[in-house]
């Protein structure tokens, strides 16, 4: 890329008003050639920063004040910019770009800046673009949130373009005003909102399609999220590059799909009946028969298919509908799911990612609740999607009640340290003192968390990591060793129950459970093939109605003193049998 480049596209900075459709397609043009410092000054000045400071300058490391662990991981720091001298822009090489590092590093940043933009690189192929900010937590107390984009500089998608093209100067003047356009561009609403606007357009002609085929409405309703639903998992795993080693599984699977067809070697419109469901119902459940229409080089991939196991790849009544899906419905099906960036990472309150994470799950359900009222025939079934930093405020409030009743000889303000504070170290040191890990070890072991109308999991999935999180804090002053993997799967087993009327919101529940698993899966392909993945959450959750307490005319309310002792009896052997077969 020579220096004119960035020349010949800086003028095609946006105007004030709708994002210049131009300036994104001259950034789509520049992010594959930024494999230096030099074109990364360049992708700033075409978005209008024309002051970008000399690339070749390096900053000296102790202008920093990094702490030693921070220099030894970094190499290099480039200043791009400064806007008026008090908003800056940082290109940094670094040896890592782990999660831990980047919240450390941009914490001594915006310490001392403030208000900047960060961008991480390891290897100028991959970057992480990071935008810091505080928020006020509490009178006078703040914390650090950080928002990021991950760009691959070789394979973007259509919101890393969006993001970094509202990034463009425009007509802002002020430092502030140029900061506040910062902050929009890293609005994950805008993604969220853009995401389930296309699932519910994408999601409404698939279901009219099957109503137009004679399938009865509800029906049609549950196929269209049930086949959407599997593609969009397919899209998260692929990430972990367990098919096919590609990140990108579905468009080369599609792909290598139309190409057959075009030589006329696979029967036209025959995807979604002889390569969709193969690759759901056989490669997935470890049944792969090797059909004779496969290609040689896709039978080769889906026969190192994982073996997932858990509900959704397994067969049912929807599968047995007689439907003809058309080429042209999966041309607008994949158009829409290759325009996202997939991450199967979850936010956390204040960590947060520019990308369709497995919160998204949650938001396609509220955003489906509407539709579903009608099709089910119920006037209200009282939907509310919670956002993530109320759900973790809830779950550690639960947390602590449940601490502070069983440890009463412990100053309840020591509990709500333990599960609020970030810097934990005065109340380690106080729980060390009095000998209580163990206890409190015991005390999480033998909890049960019940969501009784859990819709698609919220609740449950921040249980999970505010446990998770107070289990390692346990370990590490008891010495025990676990995988982030084992310990959440034996959460997931042993502690978190949920139920809901919608069979669909527990299906959905149940898709993020287990990719809270996938991620910190590190089985290698061989175990991959031998064991199941997923847990089977069968008994987990459960389609019913909480406020029904009946079952065959007995009273099954279990704080009633007058539940038959044999009835108790039963119910604890069914418990210990559920745990075994879990």
């Amino acid at each position: 890329m020579t220096p004119s480049r960035a020349e010949e596209v800086s003028w095609l900075v946006c105007p004030a008003g709708a994002l210049n459709m131009e300036l994104r397609s001259s950034i789509q043009d520049l992010i594959p050639f930024m494999d230096s410092p030099e074109n990364v000054y360049q992708l700033f000045e075409a978005l209008g920063y024309q002051g970008t400071l000399d690339p070749s300058y390096r900053r000296k490391l102790h202008e920093f004040t990094l702490a030693r662990d921070l220099q030894e991981e970094i190499k290099a720091i480039y200043t791009i910019l400064s806007f008026d001298g008090k908003l800056p822009v940082f290109l940094v090489e670094s040896k890592t770009a782990t999660p831990s590092f980047l919240r450390k590093a941009t914490q001594t940043f915006a310490d001392k800046y403030h208000r900047l933009l960060l961008i991480y690189t390891t290897d100028y192929r991959n970057y992480q673009f990071v935008f810091p900010e505080y928020q006020l937590i509490e009178a006078g107390k703040h914390k650090l949130k950080i928002t990021r984009l991950s760009l691959d500089r070789e394979s973007s998608y259509h919101t890393d373009l969006e993001t970094i093209a509202n990034l463009a100067l425009r007509d802002r003047e002020t430092w502030h005003d140029v900061w506040r356009g910062w902050k929009e561009a890293f609005s994950v609403r805008r993604v969220t909102l853009e995401f389930f606007k296309d699932y519910q357009s994408v999601f409404s002609k698939l279901r009219d399609l099957a109503e137009g085929q004679k399938i009865g409405r509800k029906e049609a309703h549950e196929f269209a999220l049930q086949l959407l639903n599997r593609i969009m998992f397919i899209y998260f795993i692929a990430k972990k590059r367990w098919l096919n080693d590609d990140p990108k599984f579905m468009k080369w699977f599609w792909n290598r799909y139309k190409e057959e067809t075009k030589r006329g070697d696979v029967e036209a419109n025959s995807f979604y009946q002889k390569w969709l469901k193969v690759l759901f119902l056989e490669a997935f459940n470890n049944r792969f028969g090797h059909p004779h229409w496969l290609p040689r080089d896709v039978r080769d991939v889906l026969q190192l298919a994982p073996y997932l196991n858990g509900g959704l790849f397994r067969r049912n009544t929807l599968d047995n509908l007689l439907l003809d899906l058309s080429d042209n419905v999966f041309e607008e099906i994949f158009a829409f799911f290759e325009k996202y960036n997939f991450t199967i990472r979850e936010d956390l309150p204040l960590d947060v990612e520019v990308a369709v994470d497995p919160q998204m799950i949650g938001y396609v359900y509220e955003s489906l609740a509407n539709v579903a009222e009608e099709i089910y025939e119920r006037q209200d079934f009282g939907i509310f999607y919670t956002p993530r930093v109320e759900v973790d405020f809830m779950c550690r409030r639960a947390l602590a009640e449940y601490l502070g009743n069983h440890l009463s000889e412990i100053p309840k303000a020591h509990i709500y340290r333990l599960l609020f504070d970030e810097d934990k170290s005065e109340t380690e040191r106080y729980f060390t003192e009095k000998g209580l890990w163990y206890q409190l070890e015991e005390l999480l072991d033998n909890l049960a968390v019940l969501d009784p109308a859990c819709g698609s999991g919220a609740f449950l999935v921040g249980m999970l990591f505010v446990l998770t999180e107070i289990y390692k804090t346990i370990f590490a002053h008891i010495d025990r060793q676990m995988t982030d993997y084992e310990l959440k799967k034996r959460i997931v087993g042993m502690t978190l129950y949920g139920v809901d009327v919608m069979p669909w919101a527990v299906h959905s529940a149940e898709l993020r459970l287990w990719l809270q698993l996938m991620i910190e899966s590190d089985l290698t392909l061989g175990d991959l093939k031998i064991y199941p993945l997923l847990p089977n959450l069968n008994l987990k959750l459960r389609v019913g109605d909480s406020l029904v307490q009946e079952i065959g005319g007995m009273s099954l309310h279990f704080r009633d003193a007058s539940l038959p002792l044999s009835v108790k009896r039963k119910l604890g052997e069914l418990k210990r049998e559920k745990e075994k077969y879990y």
